[in-house]
């Protein structure tokens, strides 16, 4: 169903990404080692990652890096991750050979499958002995191996004592396995890129040539072929006029108007789009006094956006006025930046709006 609010996993159900499907084939076939998926959040990243994967056929594994979360960002979580990516995924007989006998890696069968665990304690398993084992099968098979991580940035926390910095294992993939490719997918594109730091020489990473596939928003012509299909798909015939509001309120947000899709079926009547719009506020609010808890000036800058100011001038006055302090130009340069990192603001032609009209919203409901 189109209007399933779960990530897609086949490509019936995934609506206008043939481009981005072809695209992705062409990066794993003949292009770098490295592919960034990215765009802003509910673009559709993950359905497009996993049709791709289930559809490919590349023997692969896929984690969330989000998750790291749950494990306090740890190397035994990392660990804990790769075990139950390998554990879920369809793993062939002849890759478990491979990977049977090395070094902190038990394989069981099991009726169902199999399960892969790292005894990472006691025998310290290497991910790059594990990587070696990829492309050693992937090789043999003729075939690439394919090591997908969702919210990429996420592995960031991973740097520091005792732990790992995972673009050091990015760069041993990129420099010394042949038929392995790294897919790193990110919402946060500029902390994304802050993690990876391309443009810094001391960056393992410094230079790398990469391929990169950028996930669009829906034209509005698009975003309503969306929600026409979808909503015929359930039987259902909304009023054409309805549906402009919709395409005109979320703004060819994939997720947003799969949301709405999915609310209007359930109930079986289309004016929910306001039902709607307050859920996702409410997501989107939560989010934003996360990053607002960091630093009260955040939510500043934030109210000023949404309540149309625009241009760097007017955005400082506004604070300024608020606030009752004079602002350093360097403190607002940094906190723009910084929410644009978070793909929150955007930057074009010399003025700051919101990525998705939610935030907008939920924006001028921050209390400070």
């Amino acid at each position: 169903m189109l209007f399933d609010p779960r990530p897609k996993e086949s490509r019936s159900k995934l609506f206008d990404r043939e481009g981005e499907l072809r695209a992705l084939e062409t990066y794993v076939r003949s292009g770098s080692p490295l592919i960034l998926c990215i765009g802003v959040r509910r673009i559709g990243k993950t359905s497009l990652l996993k049709v791709f994967l289930n559809e490919s056929g590349y023997p692969h594994v896929y984690v969330n890096a989000r998750r790291l979360s749950e494990y306090n960002y740890t190397v035994a979580g990392l660990y804990r991750l790769l075990s139950e990516a390998l554990t879920r995924t369809r793993v062939s007989t002849r890759l478990i050979e491979y990977l049977r006998g090395l070094r902190g890696v038990e394989v069981k069968v099991l009726g169902t499958g199999v399960s892969v665990e790292f005894n990472w304690r006691k025998r310290e398993p290497s991910i790059f002995s594990l990587l070696e084992k990829f492309d050693e099968f992937a090789g043999d098979e003729g075939t690439y191996f394919l090591v997908v991580v969702d919210e990429a940035q996420e592995l960031r926390f991973l740097r520091g004592y005792n732990k790992v910095d995972f673009r050091q294992i990015i760069a041993y993939s990129y420099d010394d396995l042949r038929y392995t490719k790294l897919i790193l997918s990110g919402s946060e594109v500029g902390l994304l890129y802050e993690f990876l730091e391309f443009n810094n020489y001391t960056s393992p990473l410094y230079g790398r040539v990469r391929d990169e596939l950028v996930l669009s928003r829906f034209t509005p012509e698009d975003s309503m072929k969306f929600l026409e299909l979808g909503f015929n798909e359930v039987g259902m015939q909304p009023p054409r006029s309805v549906l402009e509001e919709v395409v005109r309120t979320l703004d060819g947000i994939p997720g947003w108007l799969a949301f709405y899709g999915y609310k209007a079926y359930q109930s079986r009547r289309f004016d929910v789009l306001n039902e709607v719009l307050e859920e996702a506020v409410q997501l989107a609010l939560g989010e934003l006094e996360k990053v607002v808890r960091s630093s009260r000036f955040y939510g500043h800058v934030l109210r000023a956006i949404a309540m149309g100011y625009k241009s760097w001038s007017s955005i400082k006055r506004a604070v300024e006025a608020w606030t009752g302090v004079s602002t350093h130009n360097k403190t607002l340069y940094y906190s723009l930046n910084r929410l644009i990192a978070l793909s929150i603001v955007v930057k074009e032609d010399d003025e700051y709006d919101f990525t998705d009209p939610v935030y907008r919203e939920a924006a001028r409901r921050i209390t400070l």
